[in-house]
């Protein structure tokens, strides 16, 4: 295997390839060699190897593929690119680098098969409804004898419909559903890049690429243009195929892109560390919602009539929030670090607090670098602190998702603020300087504890990464510059717009003694016919909620569960006014943002956290359908997601 080091690889521009349309077979670029490389065993901190745009396009093909290993089946990303005229693979996710105004060229080919073995056909709802109960102008009967069921929850690929199965409750009007077996289906999602929602582009409602019988594959090519005010900063790319994205996300299949300034920045002149994030599912014992203390916490949470209500008859005082949780749960918390984390593919050490064996990196005494973390995790979050020598010591921030903390004038800025921690939720970015200010010292970065809620998990505290700092000083001056980019960016002046509209959702959750997880759901409570439902696929369900281009609106959200969750929407980014902590992200422009649980009083009176934010939908290229949903990726695969029309 090429050592991380020596891979870093000068893409060449590829012929322009056809457009296919979604689900439409196309033969295969190439048949991959090298399939599921292993990660490094060393624990010498390397970047992941970069890929450069020639002549204004980075061009890249994926092909997801799958090995079998001690019976199980593994699946990873297998990356084509052109070097001196020859096609180099790698199972290691590169860095996508992309000048703002250039163009992105990515091909998507999925061989995997067909799933095999059985999957067992989920038990019939029992729920007592009137015959006469529709949704929509749509049957909802399912019984022997009656009209079928509308079809259009039937997945793209044509899965059996196996999973899920709508049934409406008539006295709450949300329809359940079965959590799906992972199908092996694909697709990719620009995270945090303000592009078309459009297909060629980053079009996650309509294209799917499906499994194949034998040696076939599904090809799909991207197509995306990067705007020329892109905020210029840390994105990342990965698999949306609704039902499993966790799954796919959990496998590793995740990888950077960087925006950059069309004339060199400052973090351009430094030397500079991409440094991606990943977890996989720990093993556990008991399912986790089905944990005595999880069903004790969850039968307090209200109806969705009784949500409704409250959130209509709620007179709110100015300057007082009485929606922050209580921290108190009606059953004992049983604390798991439920998942394992990797560095740049570097298996962190069981041992939360030891140096040995954790992912290391140098820098010089008296050096400058910039560094770029990418939290890609499909459900751990982070609350990261710099420690030097084992003294707590200020983070130098200087962008968030992709966004450099900005002037007034809305002129991206690399001149640092200085955090003692800050929150990194699931799909989040950071960006901050490191200096080498004491010869010989370590400088880590750690993640601490982090309680979820009653019915989530505790993260436990564990160092991440090592940087070294080397004992003979180097000839540079640690003074960060005070250099401005003259491009504007997009968003930089959304604090002084005045929303044109005022919407509410809310994010419930309900267990069912038949399901491994529960029902999650994401609801604009603000509109009046708007019921709680899964996220639908297929036949072109209406939106669940339209705006018009142009416009800024404000949005609250409640969160009305005992576990936190982490609002995304694509296309866009948005800023927090309420309801979260500076550490949070508030009055910064984020494109995910934590969604603080609710709780219990010591009465046993549910209580709701409301998050506030400004939501900018001022750009003409923005028009389309996509979605928003919550980036703990359980969550959304199980429903927390709905679609959004942006309309001239």
């Amino acid at each position: 295997m090429i050592a991380l080091a020596a891979f870093i690889l000068a893409a060449v521009a590829l012929p322009p390839a056809p457009i296919a349309q979604p689900g439409v077979y196309a033969p295969p670029t190439s048949t991959p060699r090298q399939p599921c490389v292993p990660p490094p065993l060393k624990t010498d901190l390397h970047d992941p190897p970069d890929l450069w745009p020639v002549n204004g396009v980075v061009s890249v093909t994926l092909t997801l593929t799958q090995q079998i290993v001690e019976q199980v089946p593994q699946l990873c990303w297998v990356y084509q690119v052109p070097v001196n005229g020859k096609t180099i693979e790698t199972s290691i996710p590169p860095t996508i680098n992309v000048r703002q105004g250039e163009h992105m060229s990515i091909t998507l080919i999925n061989t995997l098969p067909l799933p095999s073995g059985s999957i067992p056909t989920p038990p019939p709802l029992e729920i007592q409804r009137n015959p006469a109960d529709s949704m929509g102008g749509m049957e909802m009967s399912a019984k022997p004898g009656e009209k079928p069921l509308p079809n259009w929850w039937q997945l793209m690929c044509n899965q059996p419909q196996l999973a899920p199965t709508p049934t409406q409750d008539p006295v709450t009007g949300r329809v359940f559903h079965y959590q799906r077996a992972p199908w092996n289906e694909a697709n990719l999602h620009f995270h945090g890049l303000n592009t078309s929602p459009k297909a060629p582009g980053d079009d996650v409602v309509n294209v799917m690429l499906c499994p194949r019988p034998s040696t076939d594959s599904d090809t799909y090519h991207y197509e995306v243009d990067i705007p020329h005010d892109e905020p210029p900063g840390a994105y990342w790319y990965h698999p949306h195929a609704h039902g499993e994205a966790q799954y796919q996300v959990f496998l590793g299949l995740t990888g950077a892109i960087v925006v950059h300034t069309v004339q060199p920045s400052i973090p351009d002149k430094l030397p500079n560390h991409n440094i991606v994030i990943r977890d996989t599912p720990a093993l556990q014992g008991i399912a986790k919602y089905h944990r005595p203390d999880v069903i004790m916490a969850m039968k307090g949470q209200p109806s969705f009539a009784a949500i409704r209500k409250e959130v209509a008859d709620f007179k709110r005082n100015p300057g007082h929030d009485p929606f922050q949780p209580p921290n108190y749960c009606p059953g004992p918390k049983n604390p798991e670090n439920t998942d394992n984390v990797s560095v740049n593919q570097i298996t962190l050490p069981e041992d939360g607090n030891t140096l040995f064996n954790l992912p290391t990196a140098k820098i010089g005494y008296g050096e400058l670098q910039y560094y770029r973390l990418f939290n890609t995790d499909a459900q751990t979050s982070l609350d990261l602190t710099l420690f030097v020598n084992g003294k707590p010591t200020q983070l130098e921030v200087t962008a968030r998702d992709g966004v450099p903390l900005i002037t007034k004038d809305g002129k991206p800025t690399y001149r640092p603020v200085a955090f003692n921690h800050i929150f990194i939720p699931p799909a989040g970015r950071v960006e901050f300087y490191l200096k080498g200010e004491v010869p010989g010292a370590n400088m880590v970065i750690r993640t601490g504890f982090i309680n979820t809620g009653c019915v989530g998990d505790e993260d436990l505290p564990r160092n991440l990464f090592n940087v070294v700092v080397g004992k003979k000083h180097v000839d540079q001056h640690i003074v960060v510059p005070p250099a401005t980019d003259p491009v504007r960016v997009r968003f930089s002046d959304l604090a002084a717009q005045q929303p044109t509209r005022k919407r509410t959702f809310v994010f419930t959750e309900y267990l069912r003694s038949d399901q491994p997880e529960p029902d999650f759901y994401l609801t604009e409570i603000s509109n009046p016919h708007a019921y709680e439902h899964p996220y639908r696929e297929s036949d072109n369900p209406p939106p669940d909620t339209v705006v018009k281009d142009g416009t800024v609106e404000e949005w609250t959200f409640f969160n009305y569960t005992n576990e936190v969750h982490g609002f995304h929407i694509h296309q866009i980014h948005f800023m927090p006014i309420a309801g979260v902590t500076v550490e949070e992200g508030l009055g910064q422009l984020l494109d995910t943002v934590f969604i603080p649980h609710g709780g219990y009083d010591t009465h046993g009176h549910f209580h709701p956290h409301e998050v506030k934010v400004l939501m900018d939908f001022r750009a003409k290229d923005i028009v389309g359908t996509f979605v928003y949903h919550c980036h703990f990726l359980e969550h959304e695969d199980n429903g927390m997601m709905d679609r959004i029309q942006v309309v001239p």
